[in-house]
């Protein structure tokens, strides 16, 4: 398994914005939409993923901004008529806790989650652009509400995509997470780049083990 590395090379922070997004289900357009929010000063940021249909799903993230990268402090998932699950990042005993009771798992270097994972490529990628040619591997330690999971983003080829916001050059980005045991499908992350946002994903496709995709296509930029 890839371990994490904090980056070498210079990071350049996305300005604050808003990417809004319309959500389509297995390919279905839907009565749905989605906002991808980024706010910092340069030290701290809070950011945030929201699915906005017949069931809401916020996920947040807030923490540091450092020479090395963000250092999320709070992870949290809020689903419509449930309890918020969350994750600390306890740096000072160098471990990462679970509001459901799940086991502490050691708090890692450069370790993401599900919301700053996208700031802190987007920041690699900005940068230094000229490096993360098609076949780069980017590996990046990540907390979830119910474990610590290892991502490896695989850079893939350049591409003018289409989106309800407008035509847009993009760097495809995806990743592939092993089956959860014997016979069980993959899971599938898959995010398109854009240079001119800031290197932030104007597309993010999710599909699950069960074959259910989740197709976040751009829409509108907004003022965060």
């Amino acid at each position: 398994m890839p371990a994490f590395a904090p980056p070498s090379r210079p990071l350049l922070w996305p300005g604050s914005k808003v990417l809004a997004y319309q959500l389509e289900i297995n390919s279905f357009p839907l009565p749905a939409r989605a906002e991808l929010r980024w706010r910092h000063d340069g030290a701290q940021y809070e950011a945030s993923l929201a699915l906005q249909s017949l069931i809401s799903v916020t996920r947040s993230s807030k923490g540091a901004i450092t020479p090395q990268g963000l250092e999320p402090l709070r992870y949290g998932e809020k689903i419509t008529a449930r309890g918020e699950s969350a994750v600390h990042f306890q740096r000072d005993k160098g471990i990462v806790s679970f509001s459901n009771n799940k086991p502490n798992a050691v708090l890692l270097a450069g370790m993401q989650d599900e919301v700053s994972v996208f700031f802190q490529v987007a920041a690699m990628l900005g940068g230094s652009p000229q490096h993360f040619v098609p076949g780069t591997e980017i590996p990046l330690q990540t907390a979830e509400s119910r474990a610590v999971r290892t991502m490896v983003f695989v850079v893939g080829k350049t591409e003018l995509m289409d989106l309800p916001g407008g035509r847009v050059p993009t760097i495809y980005l995806s990743h592939t997470e092993p089956p959860a045991f014997e016979g069980a499908r993959s899971s599938k992350g898959e995010i398109w780049a854009a240079p001119g946002l800031d290197y932030l994903p104007v597309r993010i496709r999710i599909t699950e083990p069960s074959g259910t995709t989740y197709d976040l296509r751009w829409s509108q930029t907004l003022a965060p």
